[in-house]
């Protein structure tokens, strides 16, 4: 009798992995969960934490919230905003407490705070389309215990964005291929590793020590080709801010797999 191989995400040697987070599900309530990650100094641009590096860790917690929610069901990102409220300091913590707001029949909703030293520096919005449950879902993944996902991993020694693979190809573009390091549960793009793409497009666009303040994405189809592209157009500046919009695209099969908006800071 064929039987399917039994996955387990994150895989030994993901991002999520080598970043270190940690994730703790509340013991008494199922709506809560709670994360943190060390703001390693490979995570800061000129004294500020890249923004995305940071939703790498709301999007995992989010989703494990999610499918935690729904189960047996599944779970797929469909949008993701990520606004930065507060600074931190390299080494230090980022500790999040990510919230269910509501576990619908379509879609689960969910927010996350994120702070370091007590400080509140993120706050995130996210939104899951619930998916019936299929036999190729992971399996072995632990909704209801601690894991420490970087026990026995390398963290990081060198820029996220090259950790990952990101290529700069011109002013706001950046290309990179789907690897085992970035997939997600369902051998596309995680949902938080898009936003380091999108983010670097932006500060590509934005000009050299900018960061991004704000970001937000709309999934619209999973990453099936590759190489993907990640791209960012101005659509208003000042001497403060560039508002822009920010594009995923898989250029094997010319398919728009993200769309949304940045706000940086030159």
């Amino acid at each position: 009798m064929k039987t399917g191989r039994v996955r387990v995400y994150p895989p030994p040697g993901h991002i999520t992995r080598r970043l270190g987070i940690s994730i703790e599900p509340d013991a008494e309530d199922p709506g809560i969960i709670r994360t943190a990650m060390p703001l390693a100094p490979e995570l800061f641009i000129n004294g500020r934490f890249r923004l995305a590096a940071v939703g790498i860790m709301v999007d995992l917690a989010a989703g494990t919230l999610g499918v935690r929610a729904v189960q047996p069901d599944w779970t797929a990102t469909f949008d993701l905003a990520s606004h930065r409220i507060g600074e931190a300091e390299p080494n230090s913590i980022a500790e999040g407490v990510t919230r269910l707001v509501r576990a619908g029949k379509n879609t689960v909703v969910s927010e996350t705070i994120v702070t370091a030293a007590g400080v509140p520096i993120v706050y995130g919005e996210t939104t899951f389309q619930r998916l019936p449950r299929r036999s190729d879902n992971p399996a072995g993944t632990s909704l209801n215990t601690v894991r420490h996902l970087g026990r026995d991993e390398e963290p990081i020694t060198a820029p996220v964005g090259e950790v990952i693979g990101l290529r700069a190809v011109g002013e706001g573009l950046v290309e990179f291929d789907l690897s085992d390091m970035i997939r997600n549960s369902f051998d596309s793009i995680q949902g938080g590793v898009a936003g380091v793409a999108l983010e670097e497009a932006g500060m590509s666009l934005t000009g050299p020590g900018s960061s991004v303040d704000f970001l937000h994405m709309y999934f619209l189809t999973a990453a099936k080709v590759g190489p993907y592209r990640a791209s960012a157009t101005a659509l208003a500046r000042s001497p403060e801010r560039v508002t822009g919009r920010v594009e995923l695209n898989d250029v094997g099969n010319q398919r728009l797999l993200i769309q949304g908006t940045f706000v940086a800071s030159p």
